[in-house]
């Protein structure tokens, strides 16, 4: 069994041209190899196997009845071989198949959507997943290996990451309208840390921008009073919507929201909250054709001037 395994391919090479022509020295000759590295090719095979493979008839050899039996597996062999190049050749000339991308809540919902749509036209034969997650479960999963690619908010330091520029947004303040036209259009820091909040789960993308303005400004998210938390934008923004509280979110997924007055924006000039989405790659993962397509058009489509990504 254990000599199976570790046989070797090009002893397996210099075995079937024995066998198809017969001679040590005229197999030598075709795989441009001298007759005794030929002959310890086969030696070699035998021992492993603990059989004779071939009959030496003075300058012809004949194969046993094991020598026969191997061949037979060894075209097998050496035809999945050419099979697999063959595929393999296939796949790098085909942008088709599924792939999978990672994507945190914002880019998910209003960033890969348009970038989308030309990825799509372009390559009719893909199909794209998309698998959700917080900004740092996507940068874990890309980092690992599980997934190739991600849009994610938020970046780390890592030599296996490459973080690629998507789209710079900025978190935004938002409350009830009523509470809005009691705080006025701007806000200090010092009444917002007395406001009631509603908080993203510690792995968002949006929590982070927030707890990085607080920390410039002295401050600890764990100062705020908190009282929801949630695990989505669109819980937050609801719960913002009935009242119970203020909240931060993308001005990209607030947007709407604002326009129909549903809730409010409140700035607190104290805080800079502006962001940014990236998009997130192994530099170990290989890129197969449809995934170099992908990241090759979302760098494109969200280069300045593109405006694809809005």
């Amino acid at each position: 069994m254990y000599g199976i395994v570790s046989m070797d391919i090009r002893r397996l090479e210099a075995f079937c041209k024995v066998y198809e022509l017969g001679s040590f020295s005229k197999a030598g000759q075709e795989l441009f190899l001298s007759q005794p590295t030929i002959s310890s090719h086969i030696s070699t095979l035998e021992d492993e196997l603990g059989v004779r493979l071939f009959d030496r008839m003075g300058r012809s050899v004949l194969a046993t009845r094991a020598g026969e039996i191997l061949y037979g597996h060894a075209r097998e062999v050496f035809r999945s071989l050419a099979n697999a190049r063959a595929d393999i050749e296939a796949l790098l000339d085909s942008v088709s198949g599924e792939i999978v991308v990672g994507a945190s809540t914002i880019p998910a919902q209003y960033i890969l959507p348009g970038l989308l749509r030309g990825f799509l036209s372009a390559y009719p034969g893909v199909g794209v997943r998309i698998e959700n997650g917080d900004s740092d479960s996507v940068i874990e999963r890309v980092t690992e290996g599980s997934l190739i690619c991600g849009l994610c908010g938020a970046r780390v330091d890592h030599p296996d990451l490459l973080f690629d520029l998507v789209l710079s947004d900025e978190a935004v303040l938002i409350a009830p309208p009523s509470v809005a036209v009691e705080i006025g259009a701007d806000a200090t820091l010092e009444q917002a840390l007395k406001w009631p909040w509603i908080m993203r789960e510690a792995g968002s993308g949006t929590r982070k921008t927030l707890e990085i303005a607080l920390r410039q400004r002295g401050a600890v998210i764990d100062s705020l009073r908190v009282v929801v938390s949630v695990a989505s934008t669109e819980a937050a923004i609801n719960c913002v919507r009935g009242g119970l509280g203020v909240s931060v979110t993308s001005r990209l997924a607030a947007a709407g929201f604002i326009e129909r007055g549903e809730v409010s924006a409140v700035s607190v000039p104290e805080l800079d909250m502006s962001r940014e989405f990236y998009l997130v790659r192994n530099v170990r993962r290989s890129l197969m054709p449809a995934y170099r397509h992908f990241v090759e058009h979302i760098l494109t489509a969200s280069a300045p001037g593109r405006g694809e990504a809005t």
